[in-house]
């Protein structure tokens, strides 16, 4: 594909940790800006401030965002994302908030010890997250079709890739088939521990608090199929070239995570400059 600045949408809990090692692999650390995933109202700000110059060295800008970030850059840009069941994404944040004490909402949750249900009622632009950011909608006042018609245009007209997290593999392969890109020897970044088992009742909730988000997923991966057909040799050739990599070690896996880490707060540093 032509060369264009990479936008990298990381919609939070999609497999995103993993996917932003491997792109760290592929550009320099000046080549990347990250945004600040606590901020992402106006870390868009700061990219436009950077020198024009700067941002035009930029391949790759990265991080939790809402759509139009483009609109920052003065050169042309195209998006790719990872969408992924809304049920597993949202129990997914939920047990990240639990896990993290530096999460704006951590010391809520664990101090009231809100529950799932709890977290759906209260944290209302929450919502259908998926849809928000893709959409590039902050209002949260807007809560109907008219924000899944805007993510579902932005995804048919602007983004190259749209992955799904459940099938990372083969979104990888999608991927590195569309950007050229070299897929190093890697691990999951970050594998779910086992929990408890959910009610039903909290899974129909979820669903119904997402509505939109279950649409747009489905919509995506229709999107995903498709783009797959289309790459289909390429990326049944890329799979199984991945396959037949050995599965990293202890030492192996030490080394890339320590590799990793370093390469991550080099991208922070450049970014922040």
């Amino acid at each position: 594909m032509d060369r264009k600045t990479l936008i990298f949408l990381h919609i939070p809990k999609t497999a995103g940790t993993t996917l932003n090692r491997i792109i760290e692999w592929q550009y320099s650390p000046f080549e990347i800006f990250t945004m600040d995933p606590y901020r992402i109202r106006a870390t868009p700000e700061r990219l436009k401030r950077l020198p024009e110059r700067r941002r035009r060295r930029l391949r790759v800008v990265r991080g939790h965002m809402f759509y139009a970030v483009h609109e920052c850059l003065p050169q042309a840009a195209t998006y790719f994302t990872m969408l992924r069941d809304p049920v597993a994404r949202v129990l997914s944040a939920y047990y990240f908030i639990l896990r993290r004490p530096l999460n704006p909402l951590h010391r809520k949750v664990k101090k009231e010890r809100l529950k799932v249900e709890d977290c759906l009622r209260l944290f209302p632009q929450r919502h259908n997250l998926q849809c928000r950011l893709i959409a590039g909608v902050k209002d949260t006042a807007i809560a109907d079709e008219r924000l899944l018609d805007m993510a579902k245009q932005n995804l048919l007209t602007s983004f190259s890739v749209v992955g799904i997290s459940e099938r990372f593999e083969e979104s990888l392969m999608l991927m590195a088939k569309t950007f050229d890109w070299e897929i190093p020897l890697y691990k999951n970044c970050k594998v779910s521990k086992a929990r408890p088992q959910i009610d039903p009742s909290t899974v129909e909730m979820i669903r119904d608090h997402n509505g939109l988000d279950v649409e747009l997923y489905e919509f995506a991966k229709g999107l995903f199929e498709e783009s797959l057909q289309k790459k289909d040799a390429e990326v049944r050739e890329g799979l199984a070239a991945l396959r037949a990599l050995p599965t990293p070690g202890a030492v192996e896996g030490f080394w890339q995570s320590t590799l990793g880490a370093g390469r991550f707060l080099v991208n922070k540093i450049a970014s922040a400059v």
